[in-house]
């Protein structure tokens, strides 16, 4: 059975909720990211593996945590757009 495009508006306002959550996750991201190549740069050879595997793990964790709570957070403020007849973005 083939698959249906979906209508070009969905599509358009899809592209409109990830752009607005990559403009919010932004700073966060390059901030971590820079805070663990800070980390990788100045870590001594003999901890190179251990320790700081587990503070990689657990930012990306954390970061993957705050993505899944911006996107519920965003189609709760769509949702609730959509109830009120308003748009967001």
């Amino acid at each position: 059975m083939a698959k249906h495009a979906p209508p070009a508006e969905a599509v358009q306002a899809r592209e409109q909720r990830i752009e607005a959550l990559m403009q919010q996750l932004r700073p966060k991201v390059e901030a971590v990211v820079r805070r663990l190549v800070e980390q990788a740069v100045d870590v001594p050879e003999a901890e190179e593996f251990g320790a700081l595997d587990l503070v990689f793990r657990d930012a990306g964790q954390q970061l993957a945590n705050e993505i899944r709570q911006a996107g519920v957070t965003s189609r709760k403020k769509t949702r609730m757009a959509n109830l009120t007849g308003r748009r967001t973005l």
